[in-house]
């Protein structure tokens, strides 16, 4: 696989210091679901991953967010880690993430539908 290799464990640390974080402010189904990129790298495939999200109406047409750096240590602070999964890509990987927060809870039925769709069009690589 080229690119960032893949952390050898997803929590907290791994995802929110290791990633470029992409959220959904606009559908409240995807609260504490992220998309996840290597930190600094080229955000090509999160692009395609997003627009795969929206075409399957998994993400709203709201402008997406991103995580700034001065957010990142309050994210893991007030974020409870519960899963992630890779997906190897044309640049590499990316990540989705599932967290907790207590005003915003994550969706399963949302996060499990958010996987099989990308993995429709990527190998599951974690």
């Amino acid at each position: 696989m080229t690119g960032e290799a893949l952390p050898t464990e997803f929590n907290n640390d791994t995802i929110v210091d290791g990633y470029d974080l992409v959220f959904d402010q606009g559908d409240k189904l995807n609260s504490s679901l992220y998309l996840c990129t290597p930190r600094g790298g080229d955000a090509t495939d999160a692009l395609r991953l997003l627009a795969s999200l929206r075409a399957a109406d998994l993400w709203s047409d709201d402008l997406e967010k991103r995580v700034a750096d001065d957010q990142r240590q309050a994210y893991k602070d007030e974020l409870e880690f519960i899963e992630a999964r890779a997906f190897r890509t044309d640049g590499g990987h990316v990540a989705v993430a599932r967290f907790n927060h207590p005003k915003f809870p994550s969706d399963e039925g949302r996060w499990r539908a958010w996987v099989d769709c990308i993995g429709e069009a990527y190998e599951r690589v974690r």
